[in-house]
């Protein structure tokens, strides 16, 4: 494909409002800036256009940690602000505390004249002042927080709270964020997935790119599947060993959409005791069950495959994990070929995270080590052809239910994911996301760069397509789908569809190149 930007749906050249970093170039040869400028003045699109560091009016307040909490008090009352910044030497922070954490201090009868290192929350939660708000936003529901410590060149410049990021946007999603945070019950969940296309409407018709739309999904969808486990937690007690619940596919991608059905799994710690063993088979089938039929009730169905933790072959030790690994590494047939694209998208969402990380170090090194199984994964690449006829016309559906239609996810964005996987796998790069993938293999040299640029440009447009056609059908009360209609697009997304599918090619010629896909 000729070198140039894939438009998202409807755009324009020049017209994306998250690719250009803030400063850089003279004011006469910047063709952004009277866009800028009218992003800047309005309330929902200054969450992408806008950096944290606007939103910074003064330097923080920093304490020692020795202040005593009444003191800090006093100083937060006279400064108008609800946070402090506790010091740490050298010039480092140690902790912030906040009005809840002091209104916390004097509920559970604290000695006010402690230090405010006894109330403190650490460690502190960072952005750098060149980011956009949008990505504030994410970092803090993501991490639970309301404060973020801002970041320049020198240190930290100021902080940043919730409530300025709510005041760029009508449509906040921290006011869903806040609902999910405020449940006591597996009841009053249950209808908040329904609110996520109105926050996501507002998002799209403002700018956003489809990358960041997936990533606030996911981190909502998170949330709900967090606050589900704390509750089935006050049901059935805490778990005899630690665990980490493993999100696969899609949501391990953080690439959901409006139609994600669950992909999960459940690793759990080794132990040498036998009764801990059996205590953990059983706790965490009773966890898995009741664990995934909330989830099913808050909107995500099973898995049809039933690739879910509620299956004892998604459930298991780290070891057992790691031997089942093994297995598909010696035997790549379909079967264990299809589950290991499932499974090796996978991250660690809820406990003991750790447990992940170290079951995905063993994946990449196992991977990138065995040349007859990336070979084989490389070959399954070259399945799904691109849905473009010989003179470049659609190649749809011709008969049957979806006629004059074709498959988004199976021709469009599967063959983007797989190429990201099995080139992430045979360098040992870490990341799950296909757009993180490309970046950083491009980054490291391991793809050329302009085949990088290539491959997001076109994902990120095919995403945007699908978020877009999905959106549309919630919208209208019909279950959403993968499957679209090239005619109701524009001619200008007609030709930047037809750009984005040459690339599965290049994928493709680029794969055989690499594995000698051609000899023998």
């Amino acid at each position: 494909m000729a070198e140039k930007d894939i438009l998202p749906p409807g755009g324009r050249q020049n017209e994306r409002p998250h690719d250009d970093p803030p400063g850089g170039g003279a004011a006469t040869c910047d063709p952004e800036a009277p866009r800028r400028r009218r992003a800047a003045e309005s309330p929902d699109l200054s969450l992408f256009a806008r950096r944290v560091g606007d939103l910074v009016s003064r330097p923080p307040i920093v304490a020692e940690p020795g202040l005593p909490i009444r003191d800090a008090a006093r100083i937060m009352l006279k400064e108008g602000v609800g946070s402090l910044l506790v010091s740490q030497s050298p010039g480092g922070v140690l902790g912030i505390v906040t009005d809840t954490d002091l209104r916390k201090a004097v509920a559970l009868g604290r000695d006010l004249e402690s230090g405010v290192k006894t109330v403190m929350s650490s460690p502190v939660a960072e952005i750098a002042a060149s980011e956009a708000c949008f990505d504030a936003l994410l970092k803090m529901m993501a991490h639970k927080v309301h404060h973020l410590a801002v970041t320049g060149p020198g240190g930290v410049t100021g902080v940043v709270t919730a409530h300025d990021i709510l005041l760029l946007h009508s449509v906040s999603p921290l006011s869903l964020f806040r609902e999910i945070q405020s449940q006591r019950d597996f009841a009053g969940l249950y209808p908040l997935l329904a609110k996520t296309p109105r926050v996501i409407r507002a998002l799209l018709d403002n700018g956003a790119r489809a990358g960041h739309i997936t990533r606030l999904i996911t981190v909502v969808n998170d949330h709900i599947l967090h606050k589900i486990i704390e509750l089935v937690h006050r049901e059935i007690g805490p778990p005899p060993t630690a665990y980490c619940w493993i999100s696969m596919g899609s949501e391990g991608r953080r690439e959901q959409t409006f139609a994600t059905d669950q992909d999960n799994a459940l690793v759990y710690a080794d132990s040498p005791d036998e009764p801990v063993r059996r205590a953990a088979e059983v706790f965490f089938q009773a966890l898995a069950e009741r664990v995934v039929g909330h989830l099913e009730k808050a909107g995500f169905p099973r898995c049809k495959g039933n690739m879910m933790a509620v299956n004892p072959a998604w459930r298991k030790s780290l070891a057992a994990w790691k031997a089942t690994f093994e297995d598909w590494i010696a035997v790549p047939e379909p079967l264990e070929v299809l589950h290991s694209t499932i499974f090796f998208d996978f991250r660690g969402v809820a406990g003991r995270v750790e447990l992940a990380d170290d079951l995905r170090a063993h994946v990449a090194r196992r991977a990138a080590a065995s040349g007859i199984f990336l070979r084989f994964l490389a070959a399954d690449c070259q399945v799904t052809r691109a849905p473009l006829t010989l003179f470049r016309g659609f190649a749809v559906e011709r008969s049957g239910q979806h006629k004059q239609t074709l498959d988004l996810k199976k021709r469009g964005l599967v063959p983007f994911q797989d190429f990201a996987r099995v080139m992430a796998l045979a360098h040992g790069v870490v990341e799950t996301g296909t757009l993180e993938r490309v970046e950083t293999l491009a980054r490291l040299g391991h793809i050329p760069a302009n085949l990088g640029r290539e491959v997001a440009q076109a994902f990120e447009f095919l995403l945007s397509v699908k978020l877009a056609h999905q959106l549309s059908q919630v919208e209208r009360g019909l279950p959403p789908d993968t499957h679209i209609d090239p005619r109701a697009l524009s001619d200008m997304d007609k030709g930047t569809l037809r750009d984005a599918f040459g690339v599965i090619g290049t994928m493709q010629s680029f794969l055989k190149d690499m594995f000698h896909l051609n000899a023998g």
